[in-house]
């Protein structure tokens, strides 16, 4: 059995991943508008409405925006104090299902939900794999400050990655970020930076993973082409051939990566 994975926005405006089988598919956040949100899903034959889930990482507005709405279409599977500040901020959270021990992990259809702690200035800050049978495997692991051992663990079954390189520090320390807002991205529950997702890239070589698309780029302290030299230098540099790197854009799909 496959797995599929496909950034439909990442970025500071707004973030949603879709992961879908053969039978099944969940959306990773739901921080674009909800009518944008249908147009992405529309191209996969899907809409809110037929989604099978959502999995929320955390409760920051760029990833929960259009849950108000996709909530009364779909279940929704968030951390108990990730909900609850959810409701707090929102004044609302349809569809809500409550999941006992949720660290622990999850079904939804055919694909396990595997939940891991990532380090960000949000309540319960999480990422995801999804595990279908046989074994295929993806992640989700954006909005972290460092790419801690956890994360590492976490991750390196899966073929296909979604993971952050938000920043590249020169043009983030020069630009005109207040200087609080600099410390917060840069620290260890902030963003990860283009240099320390190439470091990460470096560890993983070895791993499962064969595919690597960055994610949540910053539009006013990074580039594309900063990335992708960042991660795909340090892994030439290593003479690693077998990791793809890709970027994730805001307003457009990327590309479905699948995994058998």
């Amino acid at each position: 059995m496959s797995i599929s994975i496909v950034s439909l926005a990442s970025g500071s405006k707004g973030n949603a991943t879709l992961v879908f089988s053969d039978t099944t598919a969940i959306l990773v956040d739901a921080g674009v508008s909800y009518s944008r949100l249908n147009a992405a899903l529309r191209q996969f034959g899907l809409s809110t409405a037929k989604l099978d889930g959502v999995v929320v990482t955390h409760e920051h507005t760029d990833h929960i925006a259009a849950l108000p709405r996709v909530g009364k279409e779909t279940k929704v599977y968030a951390h108990p104090s990730t909900a609850q500040e959810i409701l707090r901020r929102q004044g609302e959270l349809n569809g809500y299902c409550e999941v006992d021990f949720y660290e622990g992990g999850f079904t939804v259809g055919d694909i396990e939900v595997i939940p891991f702690r990532i380090p960000h200035d949000a309540v319960y800050p999480l990422g995801y794999s999804f595990r279908v049978k046989g074994g295929a495997q993806v992640s989700v692991a954006t909005d972290m400050g460092k790419p801690t051992v956890g994360v590492y663990n976490n991750i390196r079954g899966s073929e296909a990655v979604l993971i952050e390189a938000n920043h590249d520090v020169a043009m983030l320390r020069s630009g005109p970020y207040p200087e609080n807002l600099k410390r917060r991205i840069l620290g260890d529950n902030g963003h990860l930076s283009n240099d320390m997702t190439a470091l990460f890239a470096e560890r993983l070589t070895g791993s499962a993973v064969r595919t690597m698309l960055l994610g949540h780029l910053s539009e006013n302290n990074n580039l594309p082409e900063l990335a992708l030299g960042a991660v795909k230098g340090r892994l030439e540099a290593r003479r690693c051939d077998d990791i793809a790197v890709a970027v994730a854009y805001q307003y457009v799909a990327s590309e479905v990566y699948e995994v058998k």
